[in-house]
């Protein structure tokens, strides 16, 4: 048995439960907690603290219990301890009281698996109710509470700011009073997570509406700009219901206010929940119940609470419970992933949403440059290969590579004059979901290896004779000039993208454009003919892998792999991170660009820009291992034109690329078995590609060597 203590700010502890029962008062009573759902004001108080609150602290107030000495009936608790001799009580308003003590806050509350509690505060419900939808009585409780100060009649319509867990169930309830709907969400994210939810339901959800004159407005978000437009549609003679607190120190108009002059609306406050309130809630539940299981994200054990409460506070996620049963763990209630053909392409007049960007923008500008590769050249440069003293065929690859070198430079004689390969590095915030067998540190200590011309892609680099460069793209770590190293720092590493987006939309921007520009500034010095690619970033392959499941569709199991060396437990815990990411973001796979700000990597991200501005100046690029090839199907997402100029220069032994190179209609080069990444692999293919180009123009034809075709038509051994 355990508790969940919170001993200061952002520290939640895990410590064990004495199962003895402790002295209690009269009124009181020692129950056995079923489950508890975390609120987002556990979250806030783990962040923030709270006046009220005094460390050590056990949260949790919205709860199931049971009684251990009765006959295990189980109870929804409500929160509070109300005097029962101010005012407030006194007339019926114990919520509001005086001297009011709140589980959870005041006293030890559910994060436990037994909990003191007041006798009067226990209100029994059915023994086949859900216990996890018995979960949402303090919610619905609220939701009741506000109702009640509101005046309204049979399809009065009602306008919700707000699609997070209480927008939907104020919305559920409104529907169930008879009035008429509608939810107002500016995040496309947020909408697609609760899909199923508005489906189920039919109700209606929009990110914004040009209609007004609602009866009812209710603000269940904190954004004040929602309250702030609740009073200029609500209709004359409304109701205005200042259900959520809002953001603090903001400023509202007064213009605006004197709308509720104008208007006679009624503007009401709704705090918290009345004992009566909560009562009501459970035949609510009861009829609602499958509507309320798909609010839930995911029921956990316990254990897991430390890592929830960071992701509550992001508002991106619905109801997290924690299951002290051990009967109901890790179910989740999230809707399913969705493959590329549930989703559509978008306009080929604007591929890829390229509006997003400003016409006269670097990214729009390489882009609009990027031509497909002309077939024009393709039946001369396969008959100048077929007509090499060899049998048709014979070098396999190789003849491949020299036709396709020859569409690319539109020439029977292509040539490498310059090669060059750099190597992006970037930090990953995802590292602390545990998804790496490295700590992030390693990123910065194996760029110095780089620049010191330690590592392998060093040695392979001097021996091909490729010029190198390292880019810093986003590591954490700084470092000192250096004549081999591009310092275009985004940001120290990305955010964790499993509890928010991995980086803001001008980030993304800018770290597109700066591979564009590392690679439009090299060629403008020397014209590059082949590029490799490659990268440094401990946690990349957990984004890489995240991104071809989006593209592909494959699942999360199918593309991850083990990075850098995790064990099989490593490998389970890194798969399921990936597809709760998946679940959480729902990238669009035909949006390229919203992929890379979700969860992607500043590195990844530089490796896109590269792979779209070498293609624009008619460069081969050379891909290396699973993390390149995952940037290089970002790219094609972004601009399918890129695929001619795309070449894999290694089969990596991560399963996912397999996935994106079937995709992108590629074969590797090379398979040595390798995993190192760094571009080793682009290195040893871009030697491959330069040896096809003096096939293609330095070996003799037939002619030229003056021998009969008949005496190598057999095929060669």
């Amino acid at each position: 048995m355990i508790k969940m203590v919170l001993t200061g700010l952002e520290r939640l502890e895990i410590m064990p439960l004495n199962p003895m029962a402790p002295n209690i008062s009269k009124d009181q009573v020692l129950t056995d907690v079923l489950c508890c759902a975390i609120c987002r004001t556990d979250a806030k108080m783990w962040e923030q603290g709270h006046r009220d609150l005094i460390f050590p602290r056990v949260l949790g107030h919205e709860m199931v219990v049971q009684n251990p000495g009765q006959d295990q009936s189980p109870y929804i608790v409500w929160p509070g301890k109300s005097c029962g001799q101010c005012k407030y009580c006194s007339r019926g308003q114990e919520n509001l009281c005086e001297n009011m003590e709140i589980t959870g806050f005041h006293n030890d509350g559910g994060f436990s698996h037994q909990v003191i509690l007041p006798k009067e505060s226990l209100i029994p419900i059915p023994k086949e109710m859900d216990i996890h939808v018995a979960c949402f009585a303090e919610p619905v409780g609220c939701v009741i509470n506000a109702f009640g100060k509101l005046a309204f009649k049979k399809e009065d319509r009602v306008l919700i700011y707000g699609a997070g867990t209480m927008g939907l169930i104020t919305a559920l309830y409104v529907k169930h009073l008879g009035l008429l709907p509608l939810i107002i969400e500016k995040h496309e994210n947020k909408i697609d997570q609760v899909k199923s939810f508005l489906e189920y339901t039919a109700i209606p959800c929009v990110k914004e509406t040009m209609e007004n004159g609602f009866d009812i407005v209710i603000n269940a978000c904190p954004d004040y700009i929602a309250l702030c437009q609740a009073v200029t549609k609500v209709d004359k003679g409304g109701f205005v219901s200042f259900f959520s607190g809002i953001t603090k120190n903001e400023h509202v108009e007064t213009n605006l206010l004197n709308l509720i002059h104008y208007k006679e609306a009624t503007l009401t406050g709704a705090y918290g929940m009345k004992k009566s309130d909560m009562e009501q809630s459970i035949p609510f539940m009861q009829a609602h119940e499958k509507q309320l299981q798909l609010l839930i994200q995911e029921v956990v054990s316990p254990e897991q609470a430390p890592g929830l409460l960071p992701r509550v506070l992001t508002g991106k996620y619905l109801k997290f419970i924690l299951d002290f049963t051990g009967r109901s763990q890790d179910t989740k209630g999230t809707a399913n992933l969705p493959s590329p053909g549930d989703l559509p392409c978008p306009d080929n007049d604007h591929p890829n949403f390229m509006e997003a960007f400003p016409e006269q923008s670097l990214c729009s500008q390489v882009i609009q440059a990027i031509s497909p590769l002309s077939d024009t050249l393709l039946s001369h440069a396969r008959a100048k290969m077929d007509d090499k003293t060899k049998p048709l065929g014979a070098l396999g690859k190789i003849e491949l590579l020299g036709i396709q070198m020859s569409q690319i430079q539109n020439s029977l004689t292509p040539a490498i004059h310059q090669k060059n390969l750099f190597v992006f590095a970037g930090d990953h915030g995802i590292t602390e979901e545990g998804v790496s067998a490295f700590p992030s540190k390693v990123t910065g200590q194996m760029v110095e290896n780089f620049l010191n011309g330690g590592a392998a892609i060093n040695v392979l680099c001097r021996h091909y004779n490729i010029d190198m460069k390292v880019v810093d793209m986003g590591v954490i770590r700084d470092f000192s000039p250096h004549p081999d190293l591009i310092i275009a720092k985004v940001a120290k590493g990305t955010k964790n993208f499993a509890i928010e987006d991995a980086m803001t939309r001008p980030q993304m921007h800018q770290a597109l454009e700066t591979g564009m520009k590392i690679f439009l500034s090299a060629h403008g010095t020397q014209p590059i003919q082949i590029v490799g690619l490659g990268e440094m970033g401990i946690g990349n392959t957990t984004s890489a892998s995240a991104i071809i499941s989006a593209v592909t569709g494959i699942t999360p199991a199918r593309a991850t792999g083990r990075g850098t060396g995790v064990d099989n437990k490593g490998l389970e815990h890194k798969t399921e991170v990936i597809e709760r990411v998946l679940a959480f973001h729902r990238p669009n796979p035909f949006n390229g660009f919203e992929i890379l700000q979700k969860i992607g990597g500043f590195e990844i991200t530089g490796l896109a820009g590269a792979i779209l501005a070498a293609a624009s100046k008619g460069c081969a690029v050379v891909l290396d291992g699973v993390i390149s090839t995952a940037a290089g199907l970002v790219a094609h997402v972004i601009c399918p034109d890129i695929q001619g100029y795309l070449i894999s220069g290694h089969k990596s032994v991560e399963q996912a690329q397999k996935a994106a190179l079937s995709h992108m209609g590629l074969t590797p080069v090379i398979d040595f078995n390798m995993r190192l990444g760094e571009g080793t692999g682009a290195a040893m293919a871009i030697d491959t590609v330069d040896a096809a180009c003096k096939i293609m123009t330095q070996m003799a034809s037939f002619d030229e060597a003056k021998i009969s075709r008949t005496q190598v038509s057999p095929p060669a051994e």
